[in-house]
């Protein structure tokens, strides 16, 4: 594919190919891929696409601005236009995973801003208002006088409508994706459009009806390059809308478009862009219920994030109170500012399996004779695993960026990518703590208490990857009582113990910008991180997946699952996304639903952090997996996201499978 490549770009580059070239191209045919069936295919299609491909270095992100060609939606009420064959070429990483503040643009002129950063970057975001305009005037869109009309007031005045205001959101959205900033949130939707939708009301130039009919529109398109815009698989684009929230004051923030948007998500059946509800132990019943009609449909939306344990967390760690009331989500879950912000939240994972393996390799284990001793070695390898991880945060250089630093406040005139954002942390989400709990209370029950076997003799089991014939040590491991997700004050005792170790190693740490770290305890990296990882003393084979976030093996253990969640130490640096993750079969809740809406408003004041499921039957997802073209619109959740199921890779699709199979208290075959 290389040379391919490398033949490519000497037929469309008159300059010199660097490698910064290919590994360009490289992504964009990557893309690409996603649209064709074939490879032979897709180099075809690409060939015939790539007259159009440039790259750009960052320094001359105006130029990619003017040259972006636009394609237009002629059924849609909105403009939105993604060149995929133009590209930023970088030399460091690119800030991504961010939610801007597009209040802040909405209530600005383009003109308002001219004076305050680079007039290079102006000038081009004029440049492409023009050139879009004189597009949709030669195009034969019904819509055509109206998007004008928006692309016009961008530069002359304040958003003025609803309609405006959704296709200003929708301009600089574009932006950002098009400059190579990947997993873009849109921010509190609800509430930022609320004066708008409310004025628009008043005057009679909106109805509920038409509005509904925008969001729908606003959503479709924000679709559209959904196999573009996924970063690492098929689905994950980051593009998430927050919605509700708790107020100051202790009331509860909805609108009409709170439950509009649910609504739309509803009824299209797409699994993106992304839903996310702030709730509330005193939000309105009629709220949840919609969203569990939501989520019982199978499109994995929304998300729920607790106001109530979340936003105590950000003030304790630094944020103004103020700020902390209005917070969003990254691309999947960890909370962050949508103002003045460099916060970036997902620079790498901490696998809590890998210094709990280094311990057992360098320790004399028949010599450690007790849980308190296992804890305090394990701390010591945990520590020095938390200082690589530092030393690797401090690695990381960011890209220039010129249009990002126009869009964040304060950075105007000089680049976000020096530290010049007022927030400056960063984060890191983990893996493998269930396994390393339970690995330790099996040390516990089967070496000191029971006796049933020396610490050594268990390890030994583990590096043969279990492939003892006499001592199924597999089943034995997994079928222990205490275990992480159990409402056990002894689980939740060793789980704190182990947060609380990363915790105190991370207080000491502030990056360049005197930003600090905050973690997780939810990951993407929970077959990735696997893959890598030899067999732990849970029962976990080599390579096996570790568990999905903050979830339970037991079938249908929900309340009990959330009792444990909510135990859980969320303090100091843990805030960076923990979400329990639950798979529900559709009959369970169709057949309980005002029991389910009882158990979900239940577990917002027991205390969850967030949470998210998985309404599927283990039955479909089998069949589909065996006939993908009998389910071509088989939605699940993926890590924070929804994804078509086809598109997922067959290691997800077993996953999801197993999982479903658990909770239904089936075995597989």
């Amino acid at each position: 594919m290389k040379q391919f490549i490398k033949k490519v770009l000497r037929k469309i580059l008159k300059e010199n190919i660097f490698a910064k070239h290919i590994e360009a191209m490289k992504l964009v045919y990557n893309k690409h891929k996603r649209v064709c069936k074939t490879q032979s295919e897709n180099k075809k299609y690409f060939l015939e696409q790539c007259i159009k491909f440039r790259t750009y270095s960052s320094k001359k992100t105006y130029k990619l601005i003017k040259n972006i060609d636009i394609d237009i939606d002629e059924d849609n009420h909105f403009i939105y236009a993604v060149d995929t064959m133009k590209q930023i070429r970088t030399s460091s990483r690119i800030i991504g995973n961010i939610t801007i503040d597009y209040e802040r643009l909405l209530n600005n002129r383009l003109e308002d801003l001219e004076n305050m950063t680079n007039q290079k970057i102006i000038f081009s975001i004029k440049f492409l208002l023009n050139k879009m305009k004189k597009e949709i005037e030669k195009s034969s869109s019904k819509y055509n006088k109206e998007i004008k009309d928006n692309l016009e007031e961008i530069k002359t005045s304040k958003a003025t409508t609803f309609y405006s205001a959704l296709q200003r959101i929708l301009f600089y959205n574009q932006l950002l994706w098009q400059t190579g900033h990947r997993l873009n949130g849109l921010g509190r939707l609800d509430k930022i459009l609320e004066t708008f939708y409310l004025k628009d009301l008043e005057n009679g130039k909106l109805t509920k009806e038409t509005a509904k009919e925008l969001l729908k529109d606003f959503c479709v398109i924000l679709h559209k390059y959904y196999w573009y815009k996924s970063n690492a698989l098929m689905g994950d684009t980051g593009q998430i809308v927050i919605l509700g929230g708790k107020n100051e004051d202790n009331s509860y923030f909805c609108n009409d478009l709170t439950f509009m948007f649910i609504e739309v998500m509803k009824e299209l059946q797409i699994p993106d862009p992304k839903v996310l509800l702030r709730v509330s132990s005193n939000m309105p019943r009629n709220l949840m219920e919609l969203s569990v009609k939501c989520v019982q449909t199978g499109i994995g939306c929304p998300l729920f994030s607790n106001d109530d344990v979340v936003i105590p967390k950000l003030i304790e760690f630094g944020y103004p109170k103020k700020m902390a009331y209005e917070y969003v989500t990254a691309a999947c879950w960890e909370p962050i500012m949508p103002e003045r912000t460099l916060d970036q939240t997902n620079i790498t994972t901490i696998n809590f399996v890998v210094p709990f393996h280094e311990m057992l390799e360098n320790e004399e284990l028949n010599n450690i004779t007790s849980t308190e001793k296992i804890l305090e070695l394990y701390s010591k390898y945990l520590k020095k695993y938390c200082d690589k991880v530092i030393e690797l945060l401090n690695k990381v250089k960011w890209q220039y960026d010129p249009l990002l630093s126009f869009l964040t406040a304060g950075c105007e005139k000089e680049d976000i990518s020096l530290g010049t954002a007022e927030y400056n942390h960063y984060g890191v989400n983990s893996v493998g703590l269930a396994s390393t709990v339970n690995s330790i209370l099996n040390i516990e029950n089967l070496v000191f208490n029971k006796k049933q076997y020396t610490f050594e003799e268990l390890n030994n089991a583990r590096k043969s990857n279990y492939n003892d014939d006499k001592i199924d040590f597999v089943k034995l491991l997994k079928n222990q009582k205490e275990k992480y997700g159990k409402d056990n004050e002894h689980v939740v005792e060793v789980t704190n113990y182990i947060t609380n170790v990363v915790n105190t190693q991370f207080s000491l740490y502030t990056n360049k910008f005197g930003g600090k770290i905050k973690f997780g305890l939810s990951s993407p990296g929970y077959i990735t991180e696997a893959e890598k990882t030899e067999a732990s003393l849970d029962g976990r084979k080599a390579k096996e997946p570790f568990a999905v976030h903050i979830s339970s093996e037991d079938s249908q253990a929900y309340t009990e699952l959330v009792q444990f969640a909510s135990k859980i130490d969320y303090s100091g640096s843990r805030f960076n996304g923990n979400v329990v993750d639950f798979m529900v079969s559709p009959d369970f809740i169709e057949n309980n639903f005002k029991k389910f809406v009882d158990f979900m408003m239940t577990s917002i004041k027991v205390g969850f952090f967030q949470m998210q499921m998985n309404v599927v039957s283990s039955k479909i997802l089998i069949e589909a997996k065996k006939d993908p073209e009998k389910f071509p619109n088989l939605i699940v959740r993926v890590w924070g996201f929804s994804a078509y199921f086809n598109d997922l890779p067959e290691e997800y699709k077993e996953v999801l499978i197993e999982r479903a199979l658990k909770n239904e208290g089936k075995c597989k075959e």
